[in-house]
Formats: structure tokens, sequence, C-alpha cells
């Protein structure tokens, strides 16, 4: 059994990382989810938030993801997404708008309740991870 992962994170425009982790957790549309060394294969698909990266004895490493996909075969974690931004990156401003936006949408139907809610959370996600950025 591997002792590290190979966490692998993919946008549309590039491969960000490809390199040994010990530990991550990230968001699945329906909870958080851990793995470490070890862990069965599993296909998932990503929700709004934080990944959390751990190696070695350096400082645990963030990224917001918005959405995707997660495969995990062997030691080999793969995160496809749509965005995956550092802290810093993320503009709090446009993110606090994009929130209050969400909030004072009227919704009339099923559909448009769904919709806002995920409005929500993506932007209440985006502000959390830049806020623990900032920490």
């Amino acid at each position: 059994m591997a002792r590290t992962l190979r966490l692998v994170l993919v946008t549309p425009e590039k491969t960000l990382l490809d390199e040994p982790v010990d530990a991550l957790r990230f968001p699945l549309y329906d909870g958080q989810f851990g793995v470490l060394p070890g862990r069965s294969p599993v296909v998932g698909r990503l929700g709004f938030g934080e990944l959390k990266i751990t190696s070695g004895a350096a400082p645990p490493r963030t990224f917001y993801l918005d959405g995707g996909f997660v495969q995990i075969t062997g030691s080999v974690v793969t995160l496809l997404t749509n965005q995956a931004l550092l802290p810093g990156e993320i503009n709090v401003p446009a993110a606090q708008q994009q929130l209050e936006t969400a909030v004072a949408r009227v919704a009339t139907t099923d559909a448009d309740r769904q919709a806002k809610d995920r409005d929500v959370l993506r932007a209440r996600q985006r502000l959390n991870v830049a806020k623990r950025g900032l920490s």
C-alpha cells in the first residue's frame, strides 16, 4: 500500500497540481470527503468549497473548488473542476456582491429555489475560503 497519495488537480485551462500529498479533504455535492492513503476507489461529483491539502510538516494548503468530479484509483486522486482558486485569488468584493444578489433574488418555482440555493452556497463557500486565507 502506498504511503502517500498523488493529487492531480485539473481545470479546463490546465493541470494546476500533480504532486504527492499525505491527505486531502474536499467538498462533494452532498458533504465533505476526506482521503488518506489506502482509500478504496471512488467516483463522485464535487461541490463548492474548500480543498485542503496536507503534505508532510508544511502548513496545509487551501483552494476553492467550483464543482466538477473526483476519481480515486489506487493512490491517485484526480479532481476535475471548473475552477480552482487560491484564497488570495478570490475577489472578495465580487463574491460578496454575488452573495447579496443571490440572497435578494426572488424564487417562484422549485427550479428557481434550487438555483438560488446553489448560488448562495457557492458565494458563501467562496467567501469562507477567502477569509481562511487571510488568517
